[in-house]
């Protein structure tokens, strides 16, 4: 849908740049008139002012052949003035025919049965002639989502030939009748009309509006065209074999080329099912430096507990990563190119980008480049520029971390959505997000910022942007989102310009061994997360945190990166901060 309203702006845009032609301008008026008509069945009076001046208006581009017929349809409404309003309505065909392409098999209901279900229902709330259960199935085919096929197509069969029966005799409802003759004639007219701007010196503008009209008003249509005329699917692992993709896909249950992006997430099985769709090529794209396949709680509890270190490491090993070592062997064996790392990033600042490259790639020989230069990323925010890091030193005197194993600061929590509002505030082309290692943490967030107006609490419970704060137009035009809060796993893939990340955990714990370790520091410690986390700004990466938690040789050692980010910002390129 974004895609959508990005493309309608686009469009208004070229068309205020455009002359409208006189026909151009007739056609709009036109249009406008016809849909509203469709949509409220003007009675007699209204439709024959409509009438009039459509005759007022068209009549230079008109054939004398349908200004007749709009003639003799104004005297015939003209002289129904005063005409008792209930009669019977002309709708009858036109719902028939709505009733008759209720899908009630599985195939074609997959295809287009939730649409034509919502029509039914539509035209007969509009008649009046809807009763309570007839208007649960229909809307719970309506709203019908899923893979699998419904369960109700037999109850749906049977109110289809319920219908059928009942609308074999003509019925009598109330409300304004639209007349047939009119009905017909209008979308002719539009028609003509299009024809007429299309041929004109002005048809670039006739097409744009053409393609304007059916954005804004025909959205099931849009989606309809863009999943037919398509060469591209798009499907998580599971759904790859689910019912949706069986009916794009037809008897043809392969690919010629499968690309499975975030591949470093999926696990084993969810990975092959794709794999196995492949007929000639099988793309695998991902980063195993950071998030890992996705195991269930359940087995991650037991993997802490039950097994040693070497086995623990083996199993968070994804599939993605055997095969990319794997495929670097063979290279180095027989010379035939299977890998490819990309050495250039071109997302944020150079600064930052040889940040992380030195903190979590280059270690590994898999150091990059930054292409941009460093104009291109400034932001201009009060108290930061021209500074590219950021570190927000909330001590441990001003309260310790919470909670039992999902963790959270109020104090840092605090902080940082005061901050979120000013910069916001400041900068609204600015896109933000504010990341966590922790949902006790974002929760906490989220509170706050639903205390400045910036986020909402649902009737569940949980929280979510408010929708004032939700979307923005940046610097290049186009629609993005403003604000995100979440745990680092919901940041794989975003980039936002500026990123708060809070590290939550402050404590004065003791150290002792492995465990008491991984009790201190907790997610701190896990180097793909924290890639991930310091890897999404663009412009600006803010942490806001406890400096002490970082002092000591263990702390140096297990919390390499976010140490190598202090030492950043106490340089020329970035800056401390007291909270």
């Amino acid at each position: 849908d974004r895609w959508r309203r990005e493309r309608v702006d686009a469009i208004r845009a070229d068309l205020a740049s455009l002359p409208e032609r006189p026909v151009s301008e007739v056609l709009r008026k036109v249009r406008a008139m016809s849909a509203a008509y469709q949509a409220s069945r003007l009675g007699p009076a209204e439709s024959a002012k409509m009438v009039r001046e459509i005759e007022d208006i068209a009549r230079p581009y008109l054939p004398p052949s349908v200004m007749d017929r709009l003639l003799a349809i104004r005297q015939e409404l003209s002289a129904q003035y005063g005409s008792v309003p209930n009669f019977e309505s002309d709708d009858r065909e036109l719902l028939v025919k709505a009733v008759r392409a209720l899908r009630i098999d599985p195939i074609s209901f997959g295809d287009d049965g939730a649409r034509n279900a919502a029509r039914v229902m539509q035209r007969l709330e509009r008649l009046g002639s809807l009763d309570d259960n007839s208007r649960r199935l229909l809307s719970a085919a309506a709203d019908w989502d899923a893979d699998e096929p419904p369960g109700f197509l037999g109850e749906l069969k049977a109110l289809q030939e319920l219908l059928i029966d009942r609308l074999a005799e003509p019925a009598t409802v109330g409300g304004p009748r639209g007349h047939a003759d009119l009905e017909e004639l209008l979308p002719e007219i539009v028609n003509e009309l299009f024809s007429r701007a299309r041929e004109s010196s002005g048809g670039e503008y006739a097409v744009l509006y053409e393609y304007l009209f059916d954005l804004e008003n025909d959205i099931d249509g849009v989606r309809s065209a863009v999943r037919d005329y398509t060469v591209v699917l798009a499907a998580t692992c599971q759904q790859a074999v689910g019912f949706q993709m069986s009916l794009q896909k037809g008897e043809q249950s392969v690919f010629a080329n499968v690309i499975v992006d975030e591949a470093a997430r999926a696990n084993p099985l969810d990975l092959f099912i794709p794999m196995a769709l492949a007929e000639r090529r099988i793309i695998l794209v991902g980063d195993h430096r950071q998030l890992p396949h996705i195991l269930e709680p359940d087995v991650e509890g037991q993997l802490e507990l039950s097994v040693s270190d070497e086995t623990r490491k083996a199993l968070r090993r994804s599939l993605f990563q055997r095969l990319f070592e794997s495929m670097r062997e063979r290279e180095a064996a027989d010379g035939i190119k299977r890998t490819v790392t990309l050495d250039v990033q071109y997302r944020m600042h150079p600064v930052l980008g040889t940040f992380v490259s030195d903190t979590f790639y280059a270690p590994y020989g898999e150091a990059f480049r930054s292409e941009k230069p460093a104009e291109q990323f400034e932001h201009g925010l009060p108290g930061y520029q021209p500074h590219v890091a950021a570190w927000v030193d909330v001590p441990l005197s001003a309260g310790k971390e919470q909670g039992g194993q999902s963790k959270r600061r109020p104090a840092e929590a605090r902080w940082i959505a005061k901050e979120l509002k000013n910069l916001a505030t400041a900068r609204p082309d600015l896109s933000f997000g504010v990341i966590s290692f922790y949902a006790g943490q974002v929760d906490g967030i989220l509170a706050e910022l639903e205390a400045l107006g910036i986020a909402e609490q649902l009737q569940d419970g949980s929280f979510r942007v408010a929708d004032a704060w939700r979307e923005t137009r940046g610097l290049d035009g186009h629609l993005k989102e403003r604000i995100r809060v979440g745990t680092v796993d919901a940041f794989q893939g975003k980039e936002f310009d500026v990123v708060f990340l809070s590290m939550t955990r402050s404590n004065d714990l003791p150290i002792s061994d492995e465990r008491s370790l991984r009790r201190k520091f907790g997610h701190l410690m896990l180097e793909n997360r924290l890639c991930v986390a310091m890897s999404r700004q663009q412009r600006l990466l803010i942490v806001v945190g406890d400096s002490g938690m970082l002092r000591g040789e263990v702390a140096e050692r297990s919390l390499a990166g976010l140490v190598a980010f202090r030492k950043l910002c106490e340089g020329r390129h970035g800056c401390v901060i007291s909270a």
